[in-house]
């Protein structure tokens, strides 16, 4: 048996609502907001946030799915399992090219579990797409992320049947020159791509398995424009009532986290026994049929939203990398050298006094141990100890607060704040490591370990 042991998602905290989009340019609003990436996330950090909590020592296989990658030649996969400290000897893989990347990366880690190759796997898809300004996609695009692990022990879901169909039918695309997705939105695009796509993956999936749609306690149907899954739903037999909401007036259309996303969303509501279906579009479609094995419960509520007050300043914030530039190169060499510090966060521990430090060190800054400290992760939460504004740092909102954190289980780190908001910050206050997207330039990304308020602590900007 094999299937689903674990699920996580991410939604930036920041949203933007669809008035204040609208308004800017004199057109007329639809009703909600959407969730946006702040300026210094992306899709690899979105994925990382998602992986994380399912980032235990036994994964074996990390897929990284997404249309908007922030590198076409470098693996971002390894990155996140670089910074989730996953073992050198973990097998990743990236995928791309289509809405349905993430379960097609899905549908590659149930093959290599189900043949023996792998024993657990994790599958994590992120996007935060463009549409062009005062288009409806500018609307409907929203960012998350979600990330769901595999394995045969301790299912939380086992698979039951799956599906896929291929189409190359062009109805939504972004040529590898294109900032903004393009599309030929019209009803035709409509019923010819998607209707036609997912109710055939449905039918199929189901007969399959030998099932009735009327059978589907929960159903996990990715949409275009937070309608028409409702169509597919009633042409599958399925009742309105379990079909999971999309949540297109909160966080928008996803892109290729949407199936992964819902999918998560719909283990989390449903009982022992129920059927779980998620189907997937994008040129063409990949349908699963699970079986829940325990109750879900283990995602939390979104925390801290808080809304772009006006339209140019989300526009500043999105743009805000495409105008970087100037740093100067760093070399591979000193990269390479400091992975574990920088990137999987390993700090030194004294074996004599048991002080942690970082960065790495060779010698104990308490009893002067020298030579034999070994290096050890750090937590990835702490308190605040100390901070300051800095208002000279160049960056696109000022100030910076700049955050001395005292790490849980020990550790003093030093880093910039994000999603926070100045006047809130306090010392004492709880807070979680993020990864984010920290410099540009010299032709490349960089990226490093900022803090943000944990869950449940100050107010969030």
């Amino acid at each position: 048996m094999i299937g689903i042991t674990n699920y996580a998602v991410y939604v930036p905290r920041r949203r933007i609502r669809r008035e204040t989009i609208a308004g800017a340019w004199g057109a007329k609003a639809s009703p909600g907001c959407k969730a946006v990436t702040n300026f210094d996330e992306d899709s690899l950090t979105m994925a990382q946030a998602a992986v994380w909590p399912l980032a235990q020592p036994g994964v074996e296989w990390l897929a990284f799915a997404s249309t908007t990658a922030p590198y076409w030649q470098r693996s971002a996969a390894s990155l996140i399992a670089a910074a989730c400290d996953l073992p050198a000897e973990i097998a990743t893989a990236d995928f791309s090219g289509s809405l349905r990347c993430g379960t097609s990366a899905l549908r590659a880690a149930f093959d290599g579990v189900g043949a023996g190759s792998v024993r657990s796997a994790v599958v994590t898809a992120a996007d935060c797409r463009d549409g062009a300004p005062e288009s409806a996609e500018e609307l409907l695009f929203g960012d998350a992320a979600a990330a769901v692990a595999l394995g045969r022990e301790q299912l939380l879901a086992e698979l039951v049947a799956s599906v896929s169909r291929s189409d190359d039918f062009p109805d939504e695309w972004r040529r590898d020159t294109d900032i903004h997705v393009r599309s030929f939105a019209s009803k035709y695009s409509l019923t010819r791509g998607y209707t036609e796509n997912i109710v055939a993956a449905g039918r199929a999936v189901l007969a399959k398995a030998g099932v009735k749609g009327e059978q589907v306690a929960r159903a996990a149907l990715v949409s275009p424009d937070g309608r028409a899954h409702l169509a597919v739903a009633k042409a599958l037999g399925i009742a309105a009532a379990a079909v999971e909401d999309v949540r297109v007036t909160d966080i928008g259309i996803t892109g290729a986290a949407m199936p992964l996303f819902l999918l998560a969303q719909a283990l989390d509501r449903a009982r022992p026994d129920d059927l779980v279906l998620a189907i997937s579009y994008g040129d063409g479609a990949d349908a699963f049929l699970f079986r829940a094995l325990a109750d879900g419960g283990r995602l939390r509520p979104d925390d801290g939203a808080t809304e772009f007050p006006r339209y140019p300043l989300y526009r500043k914030l999105r743009d805000w990398w495409r105008a970087a530039g100037g740093l100067t190169e760093i070399s591979n060499v000193l990269l390479r050298r400091e992975e574990h510090q920088n990137v999987r966060l390993h700090g030194s521990l004294c074996p004599q006094c048991g002080l942690l430090q970082f960065p790495i060190t060779k010698v104990c800054g308490s009893c002067h141990q020298h030579g034999a400290l070994t290096e050890t992760p750090l937590a990835r939460r702490g308190h605040l100890f100390t901070f300051t504004s800095d208002f000279l740092y160049d960056a696109p909102v000022q100030p910076t607060v700049m955050a001395v954190v005292d790490l849980d289980g020990g550790g003093r780190f030093l880093c910039q704040m994000t999603d926070v908001d100045q006047a809130a910050v306090e010392i004492g206050m709880p807070v979680e490591l993020v990864l984010r997207r920290m410099r540009e330039g010299a032709g490349d990304h960089y990226y490093y370990w900022k803090c943000r308020p944990a869950p449940g602590g100050a107010n969030h900007a």
